[in-house]
């Protein structure tokens, strides 16, 4: 299903720049002076927001946000960061933009948003903006957040709790280095699935992702068909299998190549409900909450800066 978006264009003369120095091994503050010197030569206003936490970078982006005279949020930063701007973004006029300078850069990927800054920011300049779709979590408790890429939770979001706790080795072999210690912990996780409220699946998996877009953890396709704006979520299961079989889905089940005869399982809602005991979930790359947690479509709560097609 394709729901048309709604799309304007918007004269940009000011902007909020929110940006992660750190992000991307410190590529974040360069990429920010690119763009900032871009914005300036094309006669855009700036102001720069740095939180020294994430929660004061939010509380920067609240404010930005209550100043009418903003015209976009824009991130410089990674996904994570993203995140955290679409909390005080999401359901608001004001358009996001995105400098990326991430690790992963789904978003940036999703929304065929340029690399390099000074490209990203002329994008920006632009004002061609689209609304998307967001997804809601909501925990028992009532805690709510939205994303706007992937949830994971099982194998992956096991994976990268061990990475986040290893102390030796350092870069990508820490994560291969969690990779293998999880797949020699590889059980059956006993999983309750609720699709819109009626039907509910049961059976043990390795993991769950819930899907906005296609791509997670750099371009990983684990949801293939998700389309951030045809008001459903996708939901891709990988049901437990032997570690040799899991192995040899992996490539399949990354590059996006899942058939009906792979045995990995897809679905669509508008809610999802699902509850794993103990277990982390991470959305947009970073770290949420512990399951059980409800997952809800919210239809055109984004509304972010694009090239215009």
């Amino acid at each position: 299903m394709h729901i048309e978006p709604k799309v304007e264009s918007r004269d940009i003369s000011y902007v909020a720049v929110l940006t992660n120095p750190k992000a991307g091994k410190g590529r974040a503050a360069e990429a920010s002076i690119a763009a900032r010197k871009r914005f300036i030569d094309l006669g855009i206003n700036v102001v720069s927001l740095e939180g020294s936490s994430p929660e004061a970078s939010a509380a920067l982006a609240r404010e930005a946000l209550k100043n009418p005279g903003v015209d976009a949020l824009v991130v410089c930063g990674g996904d994570g960061l993203i995140n955290l701007a679409l909390q005080a973004q999401a359901n608001s006029r004001t358009p996001l933009g995105i400098i990326p300078a991430g690790t992963g850069n789904d978003h940036a990927r999703e929304y065929h948003i340029p690399l390099d800054p000074e490209r990203a920011a002329d994008v920006i300049a632009e004002g061609f903006c689209t609304t998307t779709d967001l997804i809601k979590m909501t925990t028992d408790d009532g805690y709510e957040r939205y994303f706007g890429t992937i949830a994971t939770q099982g194998f992956d979001s096991l994976v990268t709790r061990r990475t986040n706790t290893i102390r030796w080795p350092k870069g990508p072999a820490r994560y291969l280095l969690s990779i293998g210690i999880e797949l020699l912990n590889l059980r059956p996780i006993p999983c309750t699935i609720t699709l819109d409220d009626s039907k509910t699946l049961t059976d043990p998996v390795v993991l769950c992702a819930v899907g906005n877009t296609k791509s997670y953890g750099g371009g990983m396709k684990i949801c293939p068909r998700a389309q951030h704006n045809d008001g459903v979520i996708d939901l891709t299961v990988v049901p437990y299998m032997p570690r040799r079989s899991l192995l040899t889905k992996m490539k399949m089940l990354y590059s996006g190549s899942l058939t009906e005869k792979s045995g990995i399982a897809q679905y669509r809602a508008k809610k999802i409900r699902i509850d794993i005991k103990h277990m982390p979930v991470y959305a947009d790359g970073d770290l949420f909450r512990h399951l059980p947690i409800t997952y809800e479509i919210a239809p055109d709560q984004g509304l972010y800066l694009v090239p215009h097609p």
